[in-house]
């Protein structure tokens, strides 16, 4: 079914109204919806309490990284990043098999290589397009041969017994079309196993091949045989039967019912159940649940450094993030904690465990803000910065944290400051008046009337005229800031050493929401889309697959080199149409995030629409992933336009003719359409523009 709604074609947005309106109502969910996915440097493994699955179905391992293979062709890493790069936008989509290494691979549906990291220069031109498997270093051509790179092979002719035929390769294996596999260098090729063959794996001292039949033959060094072809002599009997293998110093083998079973040196996933993928390198093993859950083996024992480290759940509505500590606060009130905990900043009090509304995180020291208004630090302490003051034990809206100092804003519109005098020394004009502060280099307060106020320690670059007034929201960084005006578009300012300041074309307008990390600056469009900039050594600025679209919160912690981003509908814990953050924005009206207030939501939808607040297109930016009809202000009607497209391979489609369809409405509300394609192509789909 095609998910629609109706547009009315009301007056263009009025000027303020898109402070509420682009987080008024939940909408509904994109795909992905209420994950929190995050780009850059972490320092730790996200929380296990929060995490999820990401849909990873391949897993491909190195000395030193991962790359997994997620279900909708991206590619996900983790690990140490020396030597390597950021995944390239080319290799987070459409992939379908990756290669970990110097440098990493990513095979994509339409035969293309991409290639980064270390070494990707070696990677010859013609190993790049046309391919149809991929090994680290060489590739199989869609006519079957072979082309391999590095050390001793530039310039060389490969056995003739890879120049046609090959499916597969692992390491100095080749798998092919016969069932037959070899044994291959850069001067010859020997056939270890004649026929039957289905998978293969190179190991370090070892090779393994998987049988069509379900058995397993094995040769070489560390407990596998002497070089001998040995199909029972050291496979384990007991169990269903194998449908993958990985080979690293040892064995390891999938079996059909989710098992797995490994044996040589350096064996260590023995027991597991209800495992979808399998990866070994070295003394290293690493096994993916069906669960999304993942554990990793080295020599002598389990290594958590290993796990898989996953996007957040939906249940998460905040992330807070320092430079080696993370808060997550969760849709009951709770709040988790993880990372650095070298001061109990990641340790949550029991004061701060439940009825928490807002979290923020300074450089060693954490701050809840409580449903009931008082606030709650903890961690380092050194300049008074966890000791909340008296004034701010109550009547507290907002919270923001900078590096050894605290900011809360009080329901007088009053700023309280407590910690590092250089930040928390408030100027008079910040002592009523004021709807949101940031704290950073410099710390900022927006004001009722649209202006903002700086104070505190800065890069010396002075506040621009145009960012003092007018203005809907702020943030600040290290030395730089930022401003949003009510027109959509952003102003920024101070350090600039990174290009954090500059802000690019696209982000001059149609924005909705900023924020801006230690050297990096990120901005939210009204159309769901991202945008990032400024300093990128730890891929901070290189945007995840996952919010190419349908994004409807950013967070970038001012001492933070991660980024966040929340997918889906807003929360909406009273459950009376408006959003939670959307209510806190407007509590100055009545609004209670807490308590389920219909009346005034019902009064102020209403008071909008007769204003002429709505849009066509902030209608379809509140709900992401339906279908918008517009109505035609001459004729009063809908029309509802469908891109009708066909395919013969299911990996590119084209648009076709048909005859006209036969619409009608079924009791469900569901639009029926009754069509005849004039075309005998194998698949149709219908998409909405």
């Amino acid at each position: 079914m095609i998910e629609t709604l109706v547009s009315f074609g009301l007056p263009r947005l009025a000027v303020c109204a898109c402070v509420w309106l682009a987080a008024a109502t939940t909408g509904s969910a994109a795909p992905g919806s209420g994950d929190w996915v995050y780009s850059g440097y972490q320092s730790s493994p996200v929380s296990p309490g929060i995490a999820a699955d990401l849909g990873l179905v391949k897993l491909s391992m190195s000395a030193t990284h991962v790359l997994a293979l997620t279900e909708d062709g991206g590619v996900v890493f983790w690990g140490s990043d020396s030597g390597t790069a950021p995944i390239p936008a080319a290799a987070q989509s459409g992939v379908t098999a990756v290669v970990a290494g110097s440098p990493d691979l990513a095979l994509k549906q339409d035969g293309s290589v991409v290639v980064w990291g270390s070494n990707a220069a070696s990677v010859p031109v013609e190993a790049r397009s046309s391919v149809i498997a991929i090994s680290q270093g060489a590739v199989v051509k869609q006519n079957g041969s072979v082309i391999a790179w590095g050390s001793g092979y530039t310039g060389v002719t490969l056995p003739a017994a890879l120049q046609s035929g090959v499916t597969a390769l692992s390491g100095g294996l080749a798998l092919k079309q016969d069932g037959s596999v070899l044994q291959w260098s850069a001067t010859n090729a020997v056939v270890m196993v004649p026929s039957g063959a289905a998978a293969i794996a190179q190991g370090a001292v070892h090779s393994a091949v998987l049988m069509q039949d379900g058995s397993l033959k094995t040769w070489g060094s560390y407990f596998q045989g002497s070089g001998v072809v040995d199909a029972t002599r050291t496979v384990p009997a007991s169990g269903s039967k194998i449908i993958a293998i990985a080979a690293g110093f040892n064995t390891v083998a999938l079996r059909q019912d989710g098992t797995v079973s490994t044996w040589g040196y350096g064996a260590g996933a023995n027991g597991q159940s209800g495992v979808r993928a399998i990866a070994a390198f070295g003394p290293m093993t690493l096994v993916l649940k069906q669960d999304g859950t993942g554990k990793g083996w080295a020599i002598g024992g389990e290594d958590p450094l290993l796990a898989v480290p996953s996007a957040i759940r939906s249940d998460v509505i905040a992330i807070a993030a320092s430079r080696s500590s993370s808060l997550a606060l969760k849709q009951d009130g709770s709040v988790a904690g993880w990372g650095n905990d070298s001061y109990g900043q990641a340790t949550v009090p029991v004061a701060a465990q439940g009825g928490v509304s807002a979290i923020a995180a300074g450089e060693s020291h954490s701050v809840v803000l409580k449903q009931n208004g008082s606030v709650v630090a903890w961690g380092y302490n050194s300049s008074g910065q966890a000791t909340v003051p008296p004034e701010a034990q109550s009547g507290v809206t907002a919270i923001s944290a900078g590096s050894n100092y605290t900011l809360a804003l009080k329901q007088d519109g009053s700023v309280v400051a407590w910690g590092d005098n250089g930040g928390s020394t408030v100027p008079a004009a910040v002592q009523s008046g004021v709807t949101a502060i940031a704290a950073g280099s410099p710390n900022l307060a927006l004001k009722q009337n649209g202006d903002v106020v700086a104070w505190g320690p800065s890069s010396g670059v002075a506040m621009p005229p145009e960012a003092q007034s007018g203005v809907v929201a702020i943030a600040t960084g290290s030395g730089h800031s930022l401003v949003l005006k009510q027109d959509g578009s952003v102003v920024a300012w101070g350090r600039n050493d990174s290009g954090q300041s500059t802000v690019p074309p696209e982000a001059q307008t149609g924005v909705s929401a900023i924020a801006a990390g230690e050297h990096y600056t990120v901005v939210l469009k009204q159309n769901g889309s991202v945008v990032a900039w400024g300093e990128n050594l730890y891929g901070q600025t290189l945007l995840p697959r996952e919010v190419a679209r349908g994004v409807n919160k950013i967070v970038a912690g001012p001492n933070a080199m991660v980024t966040y981003y929340r997918l889906g509908p807003l929360p909406d814990q009273d459950g009376d149409g408006l959003s939670d953050l959307a209510e806190s924005q407007m509590a100055a009206l009545g609004f209670n995030p807490w308590v389920s207030q219909p009346a005034l939501v019902s009064a102020l939808n209403a008071g909008a629409n007769s204003a002429g607040l709505y849009t066509a297109s902030q209608v379809q930016a509140l709900h992401p992933g339906k279908t918008l009809i517009p109505r035609n202000p001459a004729t009063g009607k809908l029309k509802l336009t469908l891109d009708w497209q066909k395919s013969t391979n299911l990996t590119s489609y084209s648009d076709f003719p048909a005859s006209p369809a036969d619409v009608s409405v079924n009791g469900a509300g569901d639009i029926e359409f009754e069509f005849s394609p004039m075309d005998n192509a194998a698949f149709f789909r219908l998409d909405g523009d």
